[in-house]
């Protein structure tokens, strides 16, 4: 029986904010997995919306910057000496934070209303040589956005006054969404060499010649992964899946024509996506082994966090690909720590794909910049990580288009 949303339920929800910055937009996805109707916190006007739907169905609002957020949230930019930053949590003491980058607001240091412990940003507007242009508002405050929610499923309960009270909000916004979007066409400096480095420089294909066959996320987020790159990619595409090893994350029903670079023949071969293979270390030599044009679509799988020229590489991603041809850049948040390049670890996770819209438009070859985040679905309970990890891995995935 098909039960509707009342005051008494508890539901499966899953919000979609759409928004757009200035030269990309963006979908966030995030599924609340418990939403007690009758006690948490909703964006204005959503609750009611909600009320009589049954799974399938969905409502969307409108709301201006910042009427979606927590009431918290707005706050204003603040010039702020360097003496109450703590530079020395950074990792590299010499470091002054950087024009358009986000750090804990834990960093501040004697400021009132900020406290040590606060892992919220703040982001850098400008840096100067003593002080800097601090916003420490929330990153989406500046955008309006588009709330879709659609009731995955419905269980009626009786109603009850106790519990924790859930502000899906925050929830969705707090840690993630805007953090994305360039500052009004301003690029973020990730130009320290330092950044870069690695804490293992052993070459890349002898750490690598050994094949592994490890999972990089849990089997549901492959399946979002997967959904997402079959919505993206036309069938029967010719496509480039590189830094590849056993799994590629595509559908076995598109007809899709995949060639694999990567590091380990044995894990390619083992690949079912893959119509044919190559070995390459694209850290040693970023030239890659194709003509001009051969792809409809160049994609990246959970490994952009290890290139470290990773502009000379996207480029020659555009050299390959059709005009129009697509670029599909993913990513989690797990990664082999010796093997990352050190600026990775510092950055949030929705700032990653900032730093990867950024590297897209420094080659000068993309347009239509798009970026899907995908989080809190369900981690399979057969997964290893269960039930001490309930939450799948989350999807972070950044899409451009190469200019025709």
């Amino acid at each position: 029986m098909t039960i509707p949303v009342t005051m008494e339920s508890e539901a499966e929800l899953l919000f979609e904010l759409a928004w757009q910055s200035e030269d990309a937009s963006h979908m966030e996805r995030y599924l609340a997995r418990r939403a007690n109707i009758w006690r948490d916190c909703f964006p204005r006007g959503m609750k009611e919306e909600l009320l009589g739907k049954t799974p399938g169905q969905s409502v969307a609002l409108d709301y201006s910057p910042g009427e979606a957020l927590p009431p918290e949230a707005p706050q204003g930019k603040r010039r702020i000496s360097y003496r109450h930053f703590r530079r020395d949590k950074l990792g590299n003491s010499s470091r002054h934070p950087k024009q358009g980058r986000f750090y804990p607001k834990g960093l501040l240091e004697n400021l009132a209303g900020i406290h040590s412990q606060n892992i919220f940003p703040f982001r850098v507007v400008e840096a100067g040589e003593e002080d800097m242009l601090a916003d420490l508002g929330h990153p989406l405050n500046r955008f309006p956005v588009r709330v879709t929610v659609t009731v995955v499923d419905n269980d009626r309960r009786e109603s009850d006054t106790g519990g924790s009270i859930t502000d899906w909000r925050g929830e969705i916004a707090d840690l993630g969404p805007g953090m994305q979007a360039a500052l009004n066409g301003m690029q973020a400096d990730f130009s320290d060499p330092l950044d870069y480095t690695r804490q293992d420089e052993t070459e890349d294909g002898r750490f690598y010649q050994t094949p592994r066959f490890v999972r990089h996320i849990d089997r549901q987020a492959s399946e979002l992964l997967q959904q997402e790159y079959a919505t993206g990619l036309d069938t029967g595409s010719a496509v480039l899946d590189l830094m590849s090893s056993y799994e590629s994350h595509l559908s076995t029903d598109q007809g899709l024509d995949v060639t694999g670079l990567g590091l380990n023949s044995e894990e390619m071969a083992h690949n079912p996506a893959l119509s044919r293979h190559e070995v390459q270390d694209i850290n040693a030599r970023p030239e890659l082994p194709f003509p001009e044009e051969s792809f409809h679509a160049v994609l990246c799988s959970l490994s952009v966090e290890y290139m470290i020229r990773p502009v000379a590489v996207l480029r020659e991603a555009a050299r390959l690909l059709k005009p129009g041809g697509r670029m599909g850049i993913s990513f989690s948040n797990r990664w082999f720590p010796p093997k990352t390049i050190a600026l990775w670890p510092e950055l949030y996770e929705f700032e990653r794909m900032g730093y990867v819209l950024d590297l897209l438009r420094r080659t000068n070859a993309f347009e239509g910049l798009e970026t899907v985040s995908i989080r809190n679905w369900w981690r399979p309970e057969e997964d290893k990580y269960y039930p001490s990890l309930p939450t799948s891995d989350p999807i972070y995935l950044v899409w451009a288009r190469r200019r025709a």
